[in-house]
């Protein structure tokens, strides 16, 4: 019922008044305005796009893809609409690994292509590990719930030896005195 009603309220909000339809030739003219100058943003698919006006407003440069869509993002939902609770980006876990100590790991990029023109010292570190800067690892901790911040423990994990760090005195391990 909800997600009925907040469809609703948002296609009332997504209306289109007549008068953006005579603004189409000044836009012809002037190349200068964007599609967001025409109409209220709006987060449903209006099936108003298939008309040939619209048509001549998707070529204009800058405005929209090819396919008539905005290009792919990967942002956070902060509030969703069913439950109204932030939602982790599926992107980040199937390219990135936490560790428990607060790091991401990722694998480089390209890996697995042309590896009959890349050196064996190269293909070697290719099969190697990466750690994300500060700023990407904080970024993608904003990207992801508290649920896949807490550790997580596997039977037989094989990034076992890498979940801890007690070189650095702020992710050492407390030992406590029993």
């Amino acid at each position: 019922m909800l997600r009925t009603f907040v469809t609703s309220a948002l296609r009332s909000v997504c209306w289109q008044s007549p008068a953006a339809s005579s603004l189409i030739p000044l836009v012809q003219r002037t190349q200068r305005a964007t599609l967001m100058t025409l109409s209220r943003p709006c987060l449903l698919p209006t099936p108003s796009l298939a008309s040939p006006a619209h048509h001549q407003l998707l070529q204009l440069p800058g405005v929209l893809g090819a396919t008539g869509t905005p290009s792919n993002t990967r942002n956070v939902t902060k509030f969703s609409l069913v439950k109204g609770k932030r939602k982790t980006v599926k992107a980040v876990l199937k390219r990135f690994k936490r560790l428990d100590w607060g790091a991401w790991i990722r694998t480089h990029s390209g890996r697995q292509k042309k590896l009959f023109k890349k050196s064996a010292a190269l293909r070697r570190r290719l099969k190697q590990h990466v750690f994300t800067n500060a700023t990407q690892s904080w970024l993608l901790d904003k990207m992801v719930t508290s649920y896949w911040r807490r550790p997580k423990h596997f039977i037989n994990d094989p990034y076992k030896p890498y979940h801890s760090r007690n070189e650095y005195y702020a992710t050492q391990s407390k030992t406590f005195k029993v």
